[in-house]
C-alpha cells in the first residue's frame, strides 16, 4: 500500500508540471504564484523602501507580451531561497519572489519588452522560467533600497530547437524528449540566456528620472531546486566541475552548460562564484 500511495504521489507531481499553465504562447513557471508582479505604467511611483530590477525579456510577441522570468530573494545568513520552496510561506505582498514577462511592460520595440519589479533590498538571483528551475547555477546581483538595477536582457525559450534565438535553438533536447508528445511538459526544459546591459544603455522613458545603475552580476550562483521542478543551468556560464574534469574543450567565457561555446557579451561587471 506504501509503494502504490508513493506511486501516485510520483505522477501527481509529473502531472503537475505537465500541466503549467499557458496563456497564448506563454508558460507560466513554477512559483509564480507568491511572486511580486511587475509595474504597470500607471502604477510606476518610486518608492524609497524598495528597490527595484529593471529586465528585457524575449522574445516578444504579438502586442508586446514576453515569456515569464521568475526572480527569487536569497537568505543572506544561509544561502537559501526565502521560503524554503514553500509558496505558501512566501507572499506578493511581501516582494521576496517577483516574475517579469506578460502584459505589464513600460517599454517594448518588437523584440524584447522592459518590465520594472519592485522587490525587497537584498541578494536576488534569476530562479526559473517555463517549468525550468536553474537551480544548476544562474546569475545573482544586488538590489539597493531607493534605486533601480539594469540587469540587461533575458532571453528564454523551449529547448525543442524551434526557437528563434539561435543560442536556445543549439540548446535542443535529444529527439526522444522533443518528441515526446501530449505530456511534454514532463520532461521539455527551457533554456535562458542573459545579455548583461551595455555601457550607456538608456532606461526606458518612464522611468528616464529614476536611479538606475548596471548589476553587478555574480556568475555561477547555485540554490537547492526549492520549486521542484525541472532543474537546468543558464546559458553562458563556464562547464560545472564534472565536465571540466572530462577533459572537454570549451571556452570558459561564453561556453553554456553543454561544453558548447556562445558569443561572449559586452556586459556589466561579472563575477565569478562556483556556487553556495
Amino acid at each position: 500500500m506504501k509503494r502504490k500511495t508513493s506511486k501516485l504521489r510520483a505522477i501527481a507531481h509529473c502531472l503537475a508540471i505537465a500541466g503549467a499553465l499557458v496563456v497564448g504562447s506563454l508558460a507560466i513557471p513554477i512559483g509564480t504564484v507568491s511572486a511580486h508582479k511587475s509595474l504597470k505604467l500607471k502604477e510606476l511611483k518610486l518608492d524609497p523602501t524598495k528597490g527595484y530590477i529593471l529586465v528585457r525579456v524575449g522574445p516578444s510577441a504579438g502586442k508586446g507580451d514576453a515569456p515569464i522570468v521568475v526572480f527569487a530573494r536569497m537568505d543572506p545568513r544561509t544561502g537559501t531561497i526565502f521560503g524554503e520552496g514553500k509558496l505558501n510561506a512566501l507572499s506578493s505582498k511581501e516582494y521576496n519572489a517577483s516574475s517579469a514577462g506578460g502584459g505589464n511592460f513600460v517599454a517594448t520595440d518588437g523584440k524584447t519588452s522592459a518590465y520594472v519589479v519592485p522587490v525587497n533590498p537584498g541578494k536576488w538571483v534569476i530562479a526559473g522560467a517555463g517549468a525550468s528551475i536553474f537551480s544548476l547555477g544562474t546569475y545573482g546581483f544586488e538590489v539597493k533600497a531607493g534605486e533601480v538595477v539594469d540587469i540587461g536582457t533575458v532571453l528564454t525559450g523551449r529547448e525543442d530547437g524551434k526557437s528563434p534565438i539561435p543560442e536556445i535553438a543549439a540548446a535542443k533536447l535529444s529527439p526522444d524528449l522533443v518528441s515526446f508528445g501530449t505530456l511534454m511538459n514532463i520532461v521539455m526544459t527551457d533554456a535562458l540566456l542573459l545579455k548583461p546591459p551595455v555601457d550607456g544603455a538608456v532606461p526606458p522613458a518612464p522611468i528616464a528620472s529614476w536611479p538606475v545603475r548596471p548589476a553587478v552580476l555574480e556568475a555561477d550562483v547555485r540554490f537547492d531546486n526549492v520549486y521542484q521542478g525541472l532543474i537546468n543551468r543558464v546559458l553562458g556560464l563556464p562547464p560545472m566541475e564534472h565536465q571540466q574534469k572530462s577533459g572537454a574543450t570549451v571556452s570558459v567565457v561564453g561556453s553554456d552548460a553543454r561544453g558548447g561555446s556562445t558569443p561572449a557579451t559586452p556586459a556589466a561587471e561579472v563575477r565569478s562564484d562556483t556556487g553556495l
